[in-house]
């Protein structure tokens, strides 16, 4: 089970779609990228609200400062 970022449901990862940041968000489509991710429904208006209000990428630049801190 994962959450989605933007509605905060949890659900399988197969009904969520994986972002990951390298140099920005990018779209995991084959969730096989290295890193952590975050995920958001497949909803289109959950992809709307997590890419808008930053809320993907504010989720993934935690994960990447804590992996700078301890690195």
């Amino acid at each position: 089970m994962r959450t989605c970022v933007s509605c905060r449901q949890k659900m399988p990862k197969t009904d969520l779609v994986r972002f990951v940041f390298k140099d920005d968000v990018c779209e995991d489509e084959r969730q096989i990228k290295h890193g952590r991710g975050a995920y958001v429904c497949k909803n289109e208006k959950c992809r709307e609200t997590g890419l808008k209000k930053n809320k993907l990428h504010s989720s993934l630049q935690k994960v990447d400062r804590r992996n700078r801190k301890t690195g």
